[in-house]
């Protein structure tokens, strides 16, 4: 049984910038990426570190470059 949703229709509910939305759901499909790839993933279904730094990189880029393009 698999769950579906949209990303998007769950962050409409709440009031965020168009951008924010944006890198959320950007950030949820990557980390779906991640997730997905089993050379990702511990025995427990844990991500290994350097996909859990990749996921840490990624949250730096998309949210210090917002804060930069706001000074």
């Amino acid at each position: 049984m698999a769950i579906k949703f949209e990303i998007s229709e769950i962050l409409n509910q709440f009031e965020l910038t168009d951008r924010d939305k944006k890198n959320l759901a950007q950030l949820f499909e990557f980390t779906k990426y991640l997730y997905d790839n089993e050379e990702n993933l511990t025995k427990t279904m844990n991500l290994v570190k350097k996909a859990r730094d990749q996921i840490i990189e990624r949250i730096q880029e998309m949210f210090e470059s917002e804060d930069k393009s706001n000074i």
